[in-house]
């Protein structure tokens, strides 16, 4: 029985010697050599300062980056309220003009309004006189085979426009009453014959024979209805002849009465 005991706890005691042994081997090699521990605890001091070097390298990295885009951000803020207030000013500037625009608009619609007034007025004030000949004496040329249309040349008064000394014709610039006067004189040895024409129409005949009394004149008048751009003129029958003299003995007359 002790042999079997002791057989049994003989390989521990081994082990517990060799074990023994090599601590007590260790201490002295590092007694011997405490240089290599320092170099080695350097090395891993080494080792993690590095490593941390690098962490530190790469936060700082992202923290230049992080500040380049803030500093991106700043500048676009920056011209983003460099733009709206260029918007701003524009569309204040829009405004202003419209404002502008507006009154102008304001004046125009009323100078257009006084404007109309004054052609209105001017429309209903229609009144012209003119003799036959622009200076000096003398009669119309005879016509042998064609009626003519006397052209009245020296004008008196033209009020509205109305009347053309270039063809002797009147035309009507609205719708109402006219009144029309002819005075026509004839030179001694002379016949003349003449018609108020309304376009195309006869409405008023005056006719004189002198022989040999020296010169007569004759007259007549009408009112008209005339639509706005009927004319009026005097017709001289053919071979027939009209004078005029310094006192403008032969005339040609004609106003509105009032428009309808």
């Amino acid at each position: 029985m002790r042999m079997k005991v002791a057989l049994v706890f003989l390989p521990f005691l081994l082990f517990s010697s060799v074990s023994m042994n090599q601590m007590d081997s260790d201490r002295k090699i590092s007694a011997v050599h405490p240089e290599k521990n320092v170099h080695t605890a350097l090395a891993k001091m080494a080792a993690a300062l590095a490593a941390l070097k690098s962490k530190v390298s790469v936060l700082e990295q992202e923290t230049e980056e992080k500040g380049e885009k803030l500093e991106n951000v700043t500048t676009w803020r920056e011209q983003q309220k460099d733009e709206i207030s260029t918007l701003k000013n524009k569309i204040e500037g829009q405004e202003w003009k419209l404002v502008q625009a507006d009154a102008h608009e304001k004046d125009l619609i009323s100078l257009v309004d006084k404007l109309k007034q004054q052609l209105n007025v001017s429309a209903n004030k229609v009144a012209f006189s003119a003799s036959l000949l622009a200076q000096g004496s003398g009669s119309t040329e005879r016509s042998a085979f064609r009626d003519t249309t006397l052209v009245f040349k020296r004008v008196v008064t033209n009020i509205g426009d109305a009347y053309n000394p270039q063809t002797g014709v009147f035309t009507a610039p609205l719708r109402g009453a006219y009144h029309f006067e002819l005075y026509i004189a004839v030179n001694e040895g002379e016949y003349a014959i003449t018609t108020l024409m309304k376009n195309d129409y006869d409405e008023l005949f005056t006719a004189r024979d002198v022989g040999s009394l020296g010169y007569d004149s004759a007259s007549n008048s009408v009112s008209l209805l005339l639509e706005a751009g009927d004319i009026v003129s005097v017709r001289l029958f053919c071979n027939k002849m009209v004078h005029d003299d310094e006192s403008h003995i032969s005339s040609f007359s004609g106003h509105l009465l009032f428009p309808m």
